[in-house]
């Protein structure tokens, strides 16, 4: 497994990939219990994370908007408020691993990992996470939006399509099939800015990209990888 740390000042942040060379169906450098794989393999792959970024606080992700506190026991959640001293990690195969960092004048750096499907985007979990660090004193928050399904891939029913359009005015598309999408990170992106946040966007689609997991292309049989977030 390789993770690709970003040059965040004051802040250690990334994303992790599948192993190099592995099979297309292999389940190397998984980090998620929950997907079929051996719990020896995953406990293998968190362990070889964490001697390079420390504890790392983790959720049972559920797709809704509940963002909590970083706690060291796993918490049923779709986004974690990481403190300095804290790490925290938010898996996903098509999904967007969000990452916000919120700075002040006086203050120290605060963060947060936020999982964003298409039920979170729409219910607003991005701002939700960005108005968690307001509140704890961010000025400045910046968010980096990694690796996930890009529009042209994520092909939905029309009705689906139609109504997220409803709810998120923008957020629909069209695929390279012509057919009906859905842009989450293109819609989560536009949201934040709306909000003040300076937003980084990798532009990096997991079904095109097999370095990463990506449950579109490997038929609901992948992994899941993740991004990390640690503050000192």
């Amino acid at each position: 497994m390789i993770i690709d740390f970003l040059p965040i000042p004051g802040a250690l942040a990334g994303f992790t990939t599948r192993v190099p060379g592995t099979p297309p169906e292999s389940y190397a450098g998984n980090l998620g219990y929950h997907v079929g794989d051996d719990p020896k393999n995953v406990d293998r792959w968190r362990a070889e994370l964490q001697e390079r970024t420390g504890p790392l606080a983790w959720m049972s992700q559920v797709h809704g908007t509940t963002i909590l506190d970083a706690q060291p026991h796993v918490q049923e959640a779709d986004g974690l408020l990481v403190r300095p001293g804290q790490g925290a990690a938010v898996m996903v195969a098509d999904c967007v691993p969000l990452l916000l960092i919120g700075r002040s004048n006086n203050d120290p750096v605060i963060g947060a990992v936020v999982h964003v499907g298409r039920a979170g985007l729409l219910g607003g979990i991005g701002v939700r996470g960005v108005e968690a660090l307001r509140v704890k004193g961010a000025e400045q928050i910046e968010a980096i939006i990694g690796p996930a399904i890009c529009g042209q891939c994520y092909e939905v029913g029309e009705a689906m399509a139609e109504d997220s359009e409803k709810v998120m005015p923008g957020s629909s598309c069209v695929t390279r099939w012509g057919t009906a999408g859905i842009d989450i990170p293109g819609a989560l992106a536009e949201q934040l800015r709306s909000n003040g946040v300076e937003v980084c966007d990798e532009r990096v689609c997991t079904m095109e990209d097999d370095r990463y997991f990506s449950h579109r292309r490997q038929k609901g049989q992948a992994g899941r990888f993740a991004g990390v977030l640690v503050l000192p």
